[in-house]
């Protein structure tokens, strides 16, 4: 089975110590292919132990057969490495976030958005774009879905809800404050929260009842650094349309 198609039946498993783990492990992924287990848990200040059941938890054997896995994906991305690198990462980034949709996970989130009676999506810069767009999706299909474009009606609307109610968080890191504060005043309130995030430990995913991950490699230009959304807007128009065959 594919590396990443394995992490996806399987994400739901993990803690936030596994996902720390996996998070070192796809961002130092060359070195990891050749690191033994002892060094991994030396790297995460964690035992080999919990590396082990880590890798056993995504259905590897152990170590040795995850670390196989994780140096076949490497290989198979040094093969396909060309001049045009920025290019060929952000179509690899759409093709491996395809494979990182749980369907398991995502029946459940159908169940949400079916039964709670408000819909409030959570996002800011341009990660919004792709909220505000799901939003308008739900819409037509007679939900109560709403992304607010002032990050102040966020916090206040979060306020507001309760257990009858969903929130969708979008952040590519994970990490953008203004999202988490939102979210996990609405999750106090009782409110069921799905977030959407890299794949990997973050603060977001964290506090998430159900997460849904991209794969996003970020560039730098000029000093800048660029992510794309793509990834997200990917995972909410499959949502949208598999709600469509659902109901």
């Amino acid at each position: 089975m594919d590396f990443f198609n394995r992490i996806a039946e399987n994400t739901q498993y993990l803690n936030k110590s596994d996902n720390e783990i996996l998070s070192y492990c796809i961002q130092n992924n060359e070195k990891v292919s050749d690191m033994k287990v002892q060094e991994v848990a030396q790297a995460l200040y964690t035992s080999p132990a919990s590396v082990i059941r880590f890798c056993k938890k995504l259905g590897f054997s152990g170590f040795s057969e995850f670390k196989a896995a994780l140096k076949m994906e490497v290989h198979r991305e040094s093969k396909t490495q060309t001049s045009e690198i920025n290019s060929i990462d952000f179509l690899k980034d759409i093709s491996k976030t395809i494979q990182l949709i749980p369907e398991e996970t995502i029946e459940e989130i159908l169940k949400l958005i079916h039964t709670r009676k408000r819909i409030e999506l959570f996002a800011v810069g341009s990660s919004r774009t792709v909220a505000n767009e799901f939003a308008k999706r739900l819409q037509l299909v007679k939900k109560s879905a709403y992304c607010y474009d002032d990050s102040t009606l966020m916090n206040i609307s979060a306020k507001q809800l309760g257990e009858d109610d969903l929130v969708i968080a979008l952040s590519v890191s994970g990490e953008t404050s203004l999202v988490i504060a939102a979210a996990n005043m609405a999750k106090s309130r009782g409110a069921a929260l799905v977030s959407m995030t890299n794949l990997g430990s973050n603060t977001l995913s964290d506090v998430a009842d159900i997460n849904l991950y991209v794969k996003s490699t970020h560039f730098i230009k000029e000093e800048i650094e660029v992510r794309s959304r793509v990834q997200l807007l990917i995972l909410c128009e499959y949502l949208f349309f598999r709600y469509l065959e659902w109901t």
